[in-house]
């Protein structure tokens, strides 16, 4: 059974710390909400997701319009978003055996600096109006890779620069600060498709990823067991995370509820929601509207996951996902864009709520020798089946009602989550420790 770790790290900026000590439950209960801010390491992460998550934010609608600009049809748009998401399910587990072999920041480095690369080159092309469909979908399958590199080495360097009793403030904070992000770029999006043209939105996300690398490199070096570990070959440390997860049993329940809800739910929303919006509204804009109505909402749930506290806070993330099931219901019946933007604000909520609590729960209860590993389980996890519902998807939807395929996501939304939410190994999973309490060991930077 997983165990909450423990961690210490040196408090540079903490009050009442000299620098030299490691990390006490003392001098950091001291500190606000903000406090992992004051450490350095995790100032310039902060920094370098804010900057990268604004520009990612960016991609989602811009894609997804020069998409369907290129095709004009639901198939074509699939194809888009099934290559940049097929290489993540193919490329997420090495992902996570090259941040628990490797130092996760050199290769949060490199997933930056090829990204920046992929982008970069797919904005010039747009702009010159020299970008087949084949292009697109080759330079978001190479952006897709470096995605699934990144995620789970930045998953597993946080916890190396932050104390574990911090560790929820700063997922809640790097999740609110993408989530505010959001609120910008989808409405800059919006307006830069709709004025200068898709390639400068990728242009911009290029420029974030050449700056979130820079962030990265002014950490500095962190000392993590990765590196220190006898190395094996990859198929063996991928089986060690697999092993993980399938011997711990609210690891292996919270897996499987969270991929078949990305398979049915968000995945096919990723492609009917740009299509109802061409369909029944404003197409470009209209989609952002409720995109950045959605963020809104992801920043209250940022802000909840903050402050709330729950007994049982696995359940409590499974719960908040009811939230969706107005805003799926609403906008599978067309009805009126003001109606399915308000219900919009719960679907962002429970979405960053969820992932708040689930990279918390990880980072506390999964030993961070496997935690990379571990996270890239659940990134393939979440996106495995994705690939496949984007592929039927298009499809379905060039001969079924896309109101009544989104209407059919939300019946498995809400019956799923019940089922969840009467699981045993869901409903029974106890948070250990009380924050703030617990030895703490050393660990240097």
């Amino acid at each position: 059974m997983c165990q909450p770790r423990s961690s210490a790290l040196p408090c540079i900026g903490l009050p009442g710390c000299d620098g030299r000590m490691a990390v006490t439950a003392s001098c950091v209960d001291r500190s606000g909400v903000a406090s992992p801010l004051r450490l350095r390491g995790f100032r310039w992460l902060f920094v370098g997701r804010v900057l990268s998550s604004f520009g990612d934010s960016l991609v989602p609608l811009t894609v997804a319009f020069t998409a369907l600009e290129l095709t004009g049809s639901a198939v074509g748009l699939g194809g888009v978003l099934l290559a940049n998401r097929l290489p993540v399910v193919v490329a997420t587990l090495a992902g996570g055996v090259l941040g628990d072999v490797f130092d996760r920041r050199w290769v949060m480095v490199a997933a930056d600096v090829w990204r920046m690369a992929s982008q970069a080159v797919c904005g010039v092309l747009l702009l010159a109006g020299q970008l087949p469909l084949w292009a697109l979908i080759v330079l978001q399958s190479c952006a897709g890779v470096g995605t699934a590199v990144f995620t789970p080495a930045a998953t597993g360097l946080l916890p190396a620069l932050v104390p574990e009793n911090l560790l929820r403030q700063a997922n809640a904070l790097l999740g609110l600060a993408a989530n505010v992000n959001k609120v910008a770029a989808i409405s800059v999006a919006g307006l830069l498709v709709a004025g200068l043209g898709s390639g400068w939105a990728l242009l911009a996300d290029a420029a974030t990823f050449a700056a979130g690398a820079l962030s990265l490199l002014l950490i500095g070096p962190v000392t993590t067991p990765a590196g220190k570990r006898e190395r094996r070959g990859v198929l063996a440390e991928m089986w060690g995370g697999w092993r993980h997860v399938a011997t711990t049993p609210w690891l292996r329940a919270l897996l499987g509820y969270t991929a078949l809800l990305q398979a049915l739910v968000i995945g096919p929303h990723m492609l009917l929601g740009p299509l109802l919006a061409r369909q029944h509204y404003h197409g470009a804009a209209s989609w952002a509207v409720i995109g950045a109505v959605q963020a809104i909402g992801s920043i209250a749930g940022s802000a909840l996951a903050l402050r709330l506290r729950p007994s049982r806070p696995l359940v409590a993330a499974v719960a908040a996902s009811l939230l969706m099931l107005p805003y799926l219901a609403l906008f599978a019946a067309a009805a009126p864009l003001w109606l399915v933007s308000l219900a919009a604000l719960g679907f962002g909520l429970q979405g960053s709520y969820y992932l708040a609590t689930q990279a918390w729960l990880l980072q506390r209860h999964v030993p961070d020798q496997q935690l990379a590993r571990v996270a890239s389980c659940f990134q393939l996890g979440n996106l495995v089946l994705v690939p496949l519902s984007l592929a039927a998807a298009g499809p379905l939807a060039e001969h079924v009602d896309a109101r009544l395929l989104l209407a059919a996501a939300a019946v498995w939304a809400l019956a799923s989550t019940l089922v969840a939410l009467a699981a045993p190994t869901i409903r029974a999973h106890p948070e250990a420790v009380q924050p703030g309490s617990g030895a703490m060991s050393t660990k240097r930077l």
